[in-house]
């Protein structure tokens, strides 16, 4: 699989396999997020005869430096091939994709055909089997060879075959030279149809439908013989889901009125709308004054998790406009994957450009809506795709060419128009051919499993010409690894002090049997070490498949409870010192030392990450931290948190103490106030958890209570003494739940009142 993401669509396939007796070895690429890394775990833990671990890489056993050029070559040759098939009549209005496959073609090939073109696809077409014929001549790389023929399959097992320039390919390739059986069960709906070519045929295909079969054979010259149809086992968990929530329930949590319908906008990837903002501000503009029940109806939008960064730059703030969750989410975890159920199920109708949100709302039972977007014109009409989605015979869009269309077609959904059958239609034709009644995930199974009982393929040596073809290529081999070996130094030149961090974690983490990686302990000031390094040591396990298992965690006394999670060892810095100290403790072996100056001197660029950039190239991920133990503390119910103590941005004196007493005056007006006082600060921590907002100076408890969920003001007199960098960082990953919203307010004569409606505002966002 290309990251454990993937485990989203095939998790039911998989835990029926290893329920079924057999062994699975699930091999990544990299990884996408900590959460679908968690789920990964899971399905290993549940089940004994699943494994996991990273897909063989450069330091691989067998890895071969001098056959780097062959494999960039062979890769650039697919990107090319994968770009000519653009050319094909089938993809004349496909712009947007041809586009975008033609930035990764060679240029000698973008060149020629130019040249080919007006001569039509009988001229393409030639050039591109001879560049095929070309490609298929390489060998295999020899480490991955070597990984595949280690691990003894019976059966090889690829998700994303389909991909422009295919790094899964290879896999393939060894699997057929080594007479191995060799499967691909198609991952999405659009996988054979705007990505790339298959290159190397696997023994058996399985695709979710009729179409799927068509487009396998005639898109992507596969034999009729080496296909099945199984459904799409994708869906199979959303015939099954259930609410979560009431309505009422629901709407309390996302901001919403329960009295009004409610409209779910389902965002694209950035492929499709890279600048969806811009364009649902105006949908929502015209929503807006169309008037009717679309004047106050309730409105959704749900980032794509893969297009969300541009929620961290801007975002819509309307009467009865929700984006929820901020940022998206993967749906893997249970709680992610009912956050998703439920806003389609409370929804009364869905919108979306083009999306599969569109084909899991139409089995959750909704109307589904798109607009005919012009400047969507390219990713959304211009895909082969979409138009299942709008077919006459099967389709189960409502499709509005104009807004105003689309306006009077959304709100006949808002009033209850009559099921016509347009969703069951569609579902039965696209998603579960076999039945409503029949999931795809056993087909699956049972078809590996048959694969698995057949006699092994012949070993297939890549034919006759194939070694003087390659004779032939050592000069561009030799050529592509110099060129390849240039751009990596230049590009190491340029590389900025996070990118440097970054590329050193990754490789750390390559090595899954390596010595184990000892971290800290952090020396510095309890903020940072809050905001930066064990957001950063939490994001280092999660971006690595072999970090988690080999750190070890270094952590002083009165913060270890903050390291829960992170590492498979933790101990006291109190107890063993230094790396030295761990190092005895651990057996005395080699280790690995991971520096908390890595962290410390990069505290200002890290400062600018934002929670909605992409989670591998963000070293910060931040968690809520858990409940501490109370003690024999008695606390009221619904009550606010004061600690005022002095310090240099909130020194000792007469305006402060009564600044310090007008807050707590105003905040007691309107409910409980515990202010933590000497004696109760052992309990600090635990009394700020429990509590509904913390007001107090600035310094590291209004920080931690973000990071409880507890909404915080954080007062100071002196701004030069209030680190810029952190407020900044705070304000853009503690906005948003689950975590309290962090407000840094210098006091003033208004800062009393302001507190009070600030925390005010904050708690009415946290959800019940």
């Amino acid at each position: 699989m290309t990251h454990p993401a993937y485990v989203r669509s095939y998790g039911r396939m998989l835990r029926l396999l290893a329920d079924r007796g057999h062994e699975l070895h699930l091999v990544f690429r990299r990884i996408k997020t900590g959460e679908s890394l968690e789920a990964v775990r899971r399905i290993a833990e549940d089940s004994a005869g699943v494994t996991y671990g990273a897909l063989p890489g450069r330091s691989s056993p067998g890895f071969d430096r001098n056959r780097r050029g062959w494999d960039v070559l062979a890769e650039r040759l697919r990107f090319s091939i994968d770009y000519l098939r653009y050319l094909e009549p089938v993809y004349a209005d496909a712009t947007g994709l041809r586009a975008r496959a033609e930035r990764r073609a060679q240029p000698f090939v973008r060149r020629t055909a130019r040249l080919l073109r007006p001569a039509g696809a009988h001229a393409v077409r030639p050039f591109r089997r001879v560049l095929e014929g070309v490609e298929r001549s390489i060998d295999p790389p020899p480490h991955i060879e070597r990984f595949v023929a280690d691990q003894k399959p019976d059966v090889v097992l690829v998700s994303h075959l389909a991909d422009l320039g295919s790094s899964q390919s290879p896999y393939i390739r060894a699997a057929n030279r080594l007479g191995v059986h060799s499967a691909y069960p198609v991952f999405s709906w659009d996988n054979l149809t705007n990505k790339g070519l298959i290159h190397d045929r696997p023994e058996l295909t399985l695709v979710w439908n009729d179409l799927q079969t068509e487009e396998a054979v005639e898109l992507q010259g596969l034999p009729p013989e080496g296909i099945d149809v199984t459904g799409a086992p994708a869906y199979d968990h959303w015939f099954e889901w259930k609410p979560g929530r009431s309505r009422e329930e629901f709407c309390r949590e996302v901001g919403l009125r329960d009295d009004r319908p409610i409209v779910l906008y389902v965002c694209s990837s950035h492929f499709v709308a890279p600048n969806e903002i811009a364009f649902l501000r105006r949908w929502l503009e015209a929503v807006r004054a169309h008037g009717g029940l679309l004047a106050e109806a309730g409105v959704i939008a749900r980032p794509h998790p893969r297009n969300a960064a541009q929620w961290g730059r801007g975002t819509i703030e309307a009467p009865q406009f929700q984006v929820w969750p901020r940022f998206g989410e993967e749906p893997i975890e249970q709680s992610s994957r009912q956050n998703y159920f439920d806003s389609i199920y409370h929804a009364a109708a869905v919108v979306g450009i083009n999306t599969s949100a569109q084909i899991e709302s139409a089995i959750v039972g909704r109307p589904v809506h798109t607009v005919l977007a012009e400047e969507y014109r390219d990713t959304q009409q211009g895909t082969l795709h979409f138009q299942y989605l709008k077919a006459d015979e099967f389709g189960h869009l409502f499709v509005g060419r104009t807004m105003e269309e689309h306006l009077e077609q959304l709100e006949e959904s808002l009033r209850g128009r009559p099921d016509d059958g347009r969703n069951e239609r569609f579902l039965r034709r696209f998603v579960r051919p076999l039945g409503l009644d029949v999931p795809a995930s056993p087909v699956v199974v049972e078809k590996i499993e048959a694969l698995a009982a057949g006699p092994a393929p012949a070993p297939d040596r890549g034919g006759s010409a194939a070694e003087l073809v390659r004779f032939a290529l050592r000069p561009f081999a030799a050529l592509t690894a110099r060129s390849q070996a240039e751009r990596r130094k230049e590009k190491t030149k340029t590389l900025t002090p996070i990118e440097e961090v970054r590329r050193r974690v990754r490789r750390m983490g390559r090595d899954e049997d390596g010595p184990p990686v000892v971290a800290g302990p952090w020396d510095g000031d309890q903020i940072g070490e809050l905001l930066f390094w064990i957001p950063f040591l939490r994001w280092a396990q999660s971006v690595t498949l072999g970090m988690r298992d080999r750190l070890v965690v270094l952590a002083r006394p009165q913060s270890a409870a903050w390291y829960e999670g992170i590492g498979a060892q933790r101990f006291s810095s109190a107890d063993v010192g230094g790396l030295e100290g761990a190092r005895a403790a651990l057996g005395g072996g080699e280790v690995v030392e991971l520096p908390t100056s890595t962290v410390d001197e990069l505290r200002a660029e890290l400062a600018r990450q934002k929670p909605g950039g992409r989670p591998l190239n963000r070293p910060l991920e931040f968690a809520l931290f858990d409940l501490p133990e109370l003690g024999d503390v008695d606390l009221p119910n619904d009550f606010v948190a004061v600690r005022f103590e002095h310090g240099d941005a909130f020194p000792d004196t007469t305006e402060n103490a009564e600044l310090a007493a007008s807050v707590v005056a105003a905040l007691e007006r309107r409910q409980p106030v515990v202010q933590i006082d000497d004696a109760l600060v052992p309990q600090a921590e635990a009394i700020v958890a429990r509590s509904s907002g913390f007001v107090g100076s600035y310094g590291t408890l209004p920080y931690l209570a973000s990071l409880h969920g507890v909404p915080s003001v954080a007062l100071y007199s002196d701004p030069a003494h209030v680190a810029q960098d952190h407020v900044a960082l705070a304000n853009s990953f503690f906005a948003w739940p689950p975590f309290g919203r962090f407000t840094a307010l210098e006091a003033d004569a208004t800062a009393a009142v302001r507190t009070s409606e600030l925390l005010a505002e904050a708690r009415a966002s946290v959800p019940a």
